[in-house]
């Protein structure tokens, strides 16, 4: 699933915007779900409005690229490494990571 659906498909060269989904419920100790946060947010994407009035811009044109889940487990200090690893490597490509 792509962030904005159909529309906002680009490939990873020509898109400045990287969406990194990490879906982690680990440390939940009450109500359970929080993992299916990313992928309900890549659902609702689909019916954003594309244009920004308050800045006059489709920041979309810029490319928008979901890349997949960071599903790191083990404890939640490795999903941080893991994340931060792989922000690190999109901030060295240029890109703006948005993490969901």
């Amino acid at each position: 699933m792509n962030f904005g659906g159909a529309e906002v498909v680009y490939d990873y060269d020509r898109s400045d915007i990287i969406i990194v989904p990490v879906p982690y419920d680990g440390t939940s100790t009450w109500m359970k779900g929080s993992d299916r946060g990313p992928d309900a947010i890549m659902e609702a994407s689909v019916n954003l409005e594309f244009y920004d009035v308050e800045t006059g811009t489709e920041v979309h044109r810029r490319g928008i690229h979901t890349i997949d889940p960071v599903t790191v487990n083990s404890s939640p200090e490795e999903l941080v490494e893991a994340v931060f690893s792989v922000v690190h490597k999109l901030f060295g490509e240029k890109k703006f990571p948005v993490t969901v």
